[in-house]
């Protein structure tokens, strides 16, 4: 049990959470969650009621969500002007004043910020004295560079109430429990963030970090899980290993909700077929507070929480905006943040736009397309395709059996050569062969083979490694100094 001054401290916070004030049956609460949050802004700021009127929660329409996001945006530079040494430095060398961003393609005048500048130095973007630092947190990712982060008590209940949102927006209840699945490793773990927001809301969760597929679904049983979220790669290896032992079906989840992965769509057919329920997308970067976008029912791009974050998609080559619908550069500036705030943050991931409305209800809250991959992970074969890991992974995953794989690319003389280790349980000739199959189905590879430019590909069946599985590798190695 917890002690009295620990239980009036949460009960404390949980009176700052919106998310705990929304009916069970609101039909789209992450959606009415970020217009209350606008509506009270309006509310406070005088200036923004200017633009916007007096806006109810359910009045709140795209073009008024977007002033309000240029009007955070430039409270954002004035804030971080005053406190944070990197941009103070920066809007004195570019001479940009709040008052210049007045619409959204003014935001394409405002300087890049890169994860290098962050990993570089931390402290040059913290915007309060360390006493009132509450959590930091520190980020490796997939670039490899060690970035830290700092979070004021705001800061954390801000990351804590739309995760709060999000999670009913999916439908998760009072009488639901969520089972947190993100194997622990070193300097990530979403788990403790996702775990203290369920705590905090008054929602049931277990966190489970261990990788050992027996003991997770021990828990399940012992708690009663009714939802799952976690890495998704765990979550689609634990389900093959499992669904060989029990019938998942019978567990009655409601939900999957992948994260910090790419999902490909045969990984998704699959999960879906094994659990019998929906497998939904979730994206986010520590850099934001870990949760900035989910998928709903209908899966045709990621919501986002534009009350906190205002996401770019740009050209990397122009550095304009692309058209909805266009595939560019993922740019984020945090809204809301006090200790580390950052301003056009560079992601390097690949998305596109989509705006409003979508076909589940929600009316303003603008979206982003599945992310297709990192820009830094991009890499090219045969006769100068293109290629990111997900293209791969709808074709490897989409072979029944396989668990995972790694592609490594050499020269062979003056033609590529990929090998491919892959995970599978079955009979390891025909996974070899099917796996073979559906690589040299891809457009990418035929090109290869056709201009003589692609040396055979080598595929090595092994069978499930239980106990040497690392989670967040590089799926694609690449020894060729050209790429």
């Amino acid at each position: 049990m917890l002690n009295p001054l620990k239980s009036l401290a949460i009960a404390l916070a949980r009176t700052k959470l919106q998310s705990t004030k929304m009916d069970e049956e609101t039909p789209h609460p992450l959606e009415e969650w970020i217009q209350t949050k606008v509506a009270m802004e309006a509310r406070r700021s005088s200036a923004l009621r200017r633009v916007i009127g007096s806006p109810k929660p359910g009045e709140v329409d795209r073009k008024a969500l977007r002033e309000y996001q240029l009007h955070r945006f430039r409270h954002q530079m004035l804030y971080t002007g005053e406190n944070a040494p990197f941009y103070q430095r920066r809007w004195k060398e570019t001479g940009l004043k709040p008052e210049e961003i007045r619409t959204f393609d003014d935001l394409c005048k405002v300087p890049l910020t890169e994860p290098s500048d962050l990993a570089e130095n931390p402290f040059e973007f913290l915007c309060v004295s360390q006493t009132k630092v509450m959590r930091a947190f520190s980020t490796s990712g997939t670039s490899g560079q060690r970035k830290r982060l700092f979070y004021t008590r705001n800061d954390v209940l801000g990351v804590i109430d739309p995760i709060s949102a999000a999670l009913k927006n999916v439908g998760m209840r009072k009488n639901d429990t969520l089972q947190i699945m993100f194997p622990a490793i070193d300097a990530w773990d979403p788990g403790l963030m996702l775990e203290g927001a369920c705590k905090l809301a008054g929602l049931n969760a277990v966190k489970a970090s261990m990788i050992d597929v027996d003991e997770q679904l021990r828990l399940m049983k012992v708690n009663h899980t009714t939802m799952m979220i976690g890495l998704t790669s765990f979550i689609y290896r634990l389900t093959l290993l499992a669904k060989e032992k029990e019938d998942l079906r019978s567990y009655g989840i409601k939900a999957l909700i992948l994260s910090a992965e790419p999902m490909p769509e045969a990984m998704r057919r699959e999960l879906e077929n094994a659990w019998g329920c929906k497998a939904l997308s979730q994206y986010g970067m520590t850099e934001m507070g870990l949760a900035t976008t989910i998928e709903c029912n209908e899966k045709d791009g990621l919501h986002i929480n534009e009350a906190d974050f205002l996401p770019e998609v740009i050209d990397p080559k122009t550095g304009e905006h692309v058209s909805e619908g266009e595939d560019g550069e993922l740019i984020w500036t945090s809204l809301s943040f006090e200790g580390s705030p950052l301003l056009r943050y560079r992601s390097y991931d690949i998305s596109f736009p989509i705006e409003p409305p979508c076909r589940c209800g929600f009316r303003a809250v603008g979206m982003i397309g599945k992310i297709k991959g990192r820009m830094d992970m991009q890499t090219k074969v045969g006769f100068g395709e293109k290629v990111f890991p997900l293209l791969f992974d709808e074709a490897v995953l989409g072979v029944k059996g396989v668990l995972g794989y790694h592609l490594t690319i050499d020269k062979d003389g003056y033609k590529d050569r990929l090998s491919f280790n892959v995970e599978y349980i079955g009979d390891p000739n025909t996974g070899k062969e099917q796996v073979l199959g559906a690589i040299s189905g891809l457009d990418e590879i035929r090109s290869g083979f056709e201009n003589d430019l692609l040396a055979p590909i080598e595929v090595k069946v092994v069978p499930p490694d239980q106990k040497g599985w690392v989670p967040k590798t590089r799926t694609i190695v690449d020894n060729r100094k050209q790429y």
